[in-house]
């Protein structure tokens, strides 16, 4: 990597990758989740055993927990240190794109990043934190090096560093989010064998790096040491991992987390999701499949060169089988389709041909325009209940604004362009923050009460609430999630009750035990409109947002 190619990647990163997980705090539910399981390790030092409020959880592997575990260690409990290792993915995300960009033969591989860091989709998901970004971004950097390592082999060149680093961007994935990563792998590689088994050179170079006996020493010491300690710490974990968390999500709707009821929307979810989620690059994705398609056909000049056609071969599976794979399961979320975000933008930038410029700018322009026109149609059917409507306006008006500009682009130039693009995105984290912000956030709530609480969630689990208390909660009517580890609990009916009658009993209860510390209820706004006028009456309503109310034990 050139200066030249360094500089640029390093400002995308830092603009766009690094600064947005820094300016608020941690939305319910997934964020508050994905803080507090560290938050919980480095209180009590048990590094093996993920727990969410004091109980066993045992749904995802430790390693973004360590890494978040980590940033708090140094920089504080703070939603912007748990938030930390999706910068990590991002730069990997950047890191991958341009990589495999490049190898594809770009011509200028440098808006590969750019392409794939503004959609909306990879922008938006990228700064929540889950555990999609970290996973999908392990995966596409092991493809970019797996690529590459397979490249160097064939051609004689040295390619050791770039399997070891492929299987341990591998490991990296499995301790993230598990099998999903050898399903998804697994799958690229084997179709992939496909487009390199007409030149034995290129088959074999395949083969071995995908079967390099250091490589799976690494994985296999990286990858079983906690699974097999944390089994034996806990038995049970394997069946309820790898059975549960896997195989009925994959084979079932437990979750309720499929697309749509309807089986044909179900499964052609994704398919929307990308086609929102990729703007305003959705024609630049979709022009660069087609003409992958027809490179693959062999109707391209340099279909065939074997080498070629099996990088271009990989990188479509790359986008491909995660579509497919995510498409049949019983299990949906739009993250899900992350790791094809990668393979699309460097397709789209590597099958761009020269003169093209201004037809391209032209066709982002009418995405932008499209964009624009959704947000301050939302603006104004939405002005009555919207909060942040002035700036929901300014966000349809700047996305409008620069697409006018891209259909009509005097005095636009390369940089102006993202610099532009990149100055609307973080219009609209502002404008997200201001609209959904305070109702996603218990934040505002606990600081606006006592801080020596004993806290109750009422209703459903507010996943942020321990995280910014700073203590465990009772949990009434809310358990959800919770429910493994609560069943495995010695004293599971002092922490948690499904019986919402129970929430006075529960608080009186909680008094005697610690009168020095007041009571106090964090509910879910519709369950506190359905308490009885007696049990209300007990209690003094502290704050509320638009999702919660927070009240005290008189």
């Amino acid at each position: 990597m050139t200066r030249r190619e360094r500089t640029p990647l390093l400002l995308l990163w830092f603009f766009l990758g690094l600064l947005p997980l820094l300016v608020r705090p941690l939305w319910e539910p997934d964020e508050g989740r994905y803080a507090e399981i560290p938050r919980e390790m480095l209180a009590t030092g048990d590094w093996l055993t993920p727990h969410l409020n004091g109980v066993l959880y045992f749904e995802k592997p430790p390693l973004q927990y360590w890494l978040s575990a980590l940033s708090m260690k140094l920089f504080g409990v703070n939603g912007a240190a748990a938030r930390l290792p999706l910068a990590l993915a991002s730069g990997l995300m950047i890191w991958a794109a341009w990589r495999l960009a490049k190898r594809l033969g770009a011509r200028d591989p440098l808006w590969a990043p750019y392409l794939a860091a503004t959609g909306l989709l990879a922008f938006l998901v990228g700064q929540l934190l889950t555990l999609d970004a970290l996973f999908s971004a392990f995966l596409v950097a092991a493809i970019a090096a797996f690529v590459e390592a397979v490249a160097r082999r064939r051609e004689g060149e040295p390619s050791l560093a770039w399997t070891l680093l492929t299987f341990l961007l591998l490991a990296g994935a499995m301790l993230t989010k598990g099998l999903a990563e050898v399903i998804l792998t697994g799958g690229i590689l084997l179709f992939s064998m496909a487009f390199a088994w007409k030149e034995t050179q290129l088959r074999w170079a395949v083969i071995r790096t995908a079967l390099d006996p250091l490589g799976w020493l690494l994985y296999l010491v990286l990858v079983v040491p906690w699974f097999w300690a944390v089994n034996q710490a806990n038995p049970g974990h394997a069946q309820f991992f790898f059975i549960h968390e896997h195989f009925t999500r994959f084979l079932t709707h437990e979750h309720a987390r499929q697309g749509s009821n309807n089986w044909l929307l179900d499964k052609l979810y994704f398919i929307g999701i990308l086609a929102l989620g990729l703007l305003p690059w959705v024609s630049a994705t979709v022009i660069g499949v087609k003409r992958s398609w027809t490179f693959l056909k062999g109707r391209g000049p340099q279909s065939q060169d074997h080498l070629a056609r099996w990088i271009v071969g990989i990188t479509v599976l790359a986008f491909l089988w995660p579509l497919v794979f995510f498409s049949i399961s019983g299990s949906k979320l739009p993250p899900y389709i992350l790791p094809a975000i990668v393979p699309l933008a460097s397709l789209a930038c590597a099958f761009e041909r020269d003169g093209e410029e201004r037809l391209g700018l032209r066709r982002m322009g009418k995405e932008l325009i499209l964009l624009g026109v959704i947000f301050l149609l939302a603006a104004a059917l939405f002005r009555k209940d919207l909060g942040g409507f002035g700036w929901i306006l300014a966000l349809g008006a700047g996305f409008a604004g620069l697409g006018f500009w891209a259909h009509h682009p005097k005095g636009l130039t390369a940089l102006r362009m993202k610099v532009a693009l990149g100055t609307v995105l973080w219009l609209l984290i502002v404008a997200a923050q201001a609209a959904a912000g305070p109702g996603k956030s218990v934040l505002d709530l606990v600081r606006k009460s006592p801080a020596n609480a004993q806290w109750i969630s009422y209703g459903t689990y507010f996943q942020g609430l321990p995280f910014y208390a700073r203590t465990r909660t009772v949990v009434v009517a809310g358990t959800g999630e919770l429910e493994y580890g609560s069943q495995r609990l010695p004293d599971a009916a002092r922490w948690f009750n499904e019986h919402p009658a129970v929430l006075g009993a529960m608080a009186d209860r909680m008094k005697v035990e610690d009168p020095s510390r007041p009571v106090l209820v964090m509910a879910k706004a519709a369950s506190w409109e359905q308490l009885n006028a007696d049990e209300r009456a007990r209690w003094e309503e502290v704050a509320r947002n638009p999702a919660a109310v927070v009240a005290r034990r008189r």
